[in-house]
């Protein structure tokens, strides 16, 4: 079987788990956002020390505060977890500031994202659609950007972060998801205000790509190719959700900016 093949099918299976879930919503959809969580922590961790148990506790813990915790106790959780970093890495002549700034800024990225899902959920009625929404802006970007580079990709976009990236396979990526996502919405999101989906559709393409780049980036710097191995030919669930962790945070900042908060 084909590696496209594979990942093809692992991609069919994840949609298959997540979309019926994000339908339902409530207890299920914790479930999922905590299962996600946990797989983060875990590859988070596993920069630190391979199979450190101790460390994935702790970025579950973090994740976990920066999701459940009142905005007003917000800013103590972080502070909490920078002190704890700190001094693990004063303990530890193995553990490196670039992994504390690494392991913060991953469950922060986390947790946040999260946070984001929970608030697009405070309409249950709607949530599922505007979450679609948004993966047809962030997935359709990163499916129309493989298959424009591979057949007109020539200019290498930032070739330091992710060698095989093109301005042509940016462009049509963009373009796909601007124009999947606005067709989604004109069905699927007339609750939301219309200038909302243009800036949204405009914006979340773009952002998707930066979300990825950003991750290559990491990835690049720590001289790894995938930030782990759960999911054939999609790495582990961080590669996975790389941009639509960016793509949430920036939706939740629109709908707040449209007055939704």
């Amino acid at each position: 079987m084909s590696k496209m093949m594979i990942k093809t099918l692992v991609a069919l299976a994840m949609i298959a788990v997540c979309v019926p879930i994000a339908i339902i919503g409530g207890i299920p959809m914790k479930i999922l956002l905590a299962a996600i969580a946990c797989m983060a922590a875990w590859e988070t961790a596993n920069l630190f020390h391979k199979n450190s148990y101790i460390m994935a506790a702790l970025d579950f813990a973090a994740i976990a505060g920066i999701w459940f915790v009142p905005t007003t106790h917000l800013a103590a959780v972080i502070a909490l977890w920078l002190v704890i970093l700190f001094t693990i890495e004063l303990l530890d002549e193995n553990i490196t500031t670039d992994l504390v700034a690494y392991s913060f800024l991953m469950t922060m990225l986390t947790g946040l994202a999260i946070r984001c899902v929970q608030f697009i959920y405070a309409d249950q009625a709607t949530a599922v659609y505007v979450l679609l929404y948004i993966a047809f802006a962030c997935f359709g970007c990163d499916t129309g950007a493989y298959f424009f580079g591979v057949a007109f990709g020539k200019h290498k976009m930032i070739p330091r972060v992710s060698p095989n990236k093109t301005w042509e396979g940016s462009i049509g990526g963009y373009a796909t998801g601007a124009i999947l996502s606005f067709v989604f919405a004109m069905f699927f999101c007339k609750h939301l205000p219309m200038g909302l989906l243009v800036s949204a559709s405009l914006i979340l393409p773009a952002v998707a790509q930066i979300g990825d780049l950003a991750f290559s980036s990491i990835k690049r710097r720590f001289g790894i190719k995938d930030l782990g191995n759960l999911f054939p030919g999609h790495g582990g669930i961080l590669d996975r959700v790389d941009s639509i962790i960016f793509c949430l945070m920036v939706f939740s900042g629109l709908l707040i900016v449209w007055g939704f908060a």
